[in-house]
């Protein structure tokens, strides 16, 4: 299920400070998923944070390793193998976790081939209990203006479809 809830916007506009854009424009590329999980935030970061099982439930990722030691951390690094589509085919990313607030929220930023980008995930408690995940990434950049129109809903199916498969993996992990 998606959200058009503030906690959304303000993800967006994290984002969008990250990589110092004041507001998105036509080479400015936002992707928002939100998912509810009845799991706890702590049962669905301990999950998320499972590095090695990012490519059972999100279809982005091909592969994904700790490049120093492992855990989600400031400072911590892995590269992710993405499965992008057409035209940027597959790539591979080497990430440094700027914010790591275990069962709140992870962001790390890039800058490469002129193009910038910020990703955070957030874990929101729920007043009736659960936890609403949020996966949200802002790039920005004159290559994403000009294949947004390629990679646009593709990539926004990809984000939902990992929020909601991280929110049902989460399921078990509450009983």
């Amino acid at each position: 299920m998606t959200s058009q809830d503030p906690a959304t916007h303000q993800d967006v506009q994290f984002c969008l400070d990250g990589i110092g854009v004041a507001r998105p424009g036509w080479r400015t590329l936002v992707v928002t998923a939100t998912a509810d999980s009845p799991a706890t935030p702590q049962d669905v970061w301990t999950l998320w944070s499972n590095l090695a099982d990012w490519p059972s439930w999100s279809p982005l990722h091909q592969a994904t390793e700790w490049t120093g030691p492992p855990g989600f951390i400031a400072g911590a690094t892995f590269d992710q193998t993405l499965s992008l589509g057409f035209p940027a085919g597959t790539a591979t990313d080497h990430v440094t976790v700027a914010i790591a607030e275990p069962a709140r929220r992870a962001s790390w930023s890039g800058d490469a081939n002129g193009v910038r980008s910020c990703h955070l995930w957030t874990f929101a408690a729920l007043a009736n209990g659960g936890t609403r995940i949020g996966n949200t990434e802002v790039f920005d950049g004159t290559v994403i203006g000009l294949t947004k129109p390629m990679l646009a809903a593709r990539w926004r199916r990809q984000f939902q479809q990992a929020a909601e498969a991280l929110a049902q993996l989460a399921v078990p992990a509450r009983r």
